[in-house]
């Protein structure tokens, strides 16, 4: 496993009462995505070092976010360039944020995501990656 730890938020009232699990297999991973609802739990991060890792986020109504880096500058979000420019509000770390619907993605395609990523550390090359240009850092 390309991972080394799994971070999941466990939202009570405005507080993150989260976890962090050492060494996770791909069961536990697979179960922490499938426990985001957008709600309590909103955001899982699957790291391997403190500049690589992986985020899942949201889980409401089927709908999930997921980005990652693997150097700590620069950031991909998973995108369906098919789907339409309207923007959508999804709760991702405890917090109520607008995203293009186009970011948005249902559990199967972030599990396959994420499955990769766990094992290999690499991009999923089934699905399409954006590199997030918001985020970028002015030099």
């Amino acid at each position: 496993m390309f991972v080394s730890d799994l971070s999941v938020e466990q939202w009570v009232g405005n507080k993150d009462e989260g976890t962090l699990l050492e060494n996770p297999n791909w069961q536990q991973i697979e179960s922490a995505i499938c426990q985001l609802n957008g709600r309590t739990q909103t955001l899982v991060t699957l790291g391997a070092d403190e500049e690589t890792y992986m985020s899942v986020g949201g889980g409401e109504a089927g709908k999930y976010i997921v980005n990652l880096t693997l150097d700590g500058m620069t950031f991909y979000n998973l995108v369906d360039r098919s789907s339409s420019e309207f923007i959508e509000q999804l709760v991702v770390g405890g917090q109520l944020g607008n995203y293009p619907a186009k970011m948005l993605t249902n559990l199967q395609t972030a599990l396959l995501a994420a499955k990769i990523f766990a094992g290999t550390g690499e991009l999923d090359e089934s699905v399409t990656w954006e590199q997030d240009e918001s985020l970028a850092m002015v030099g």
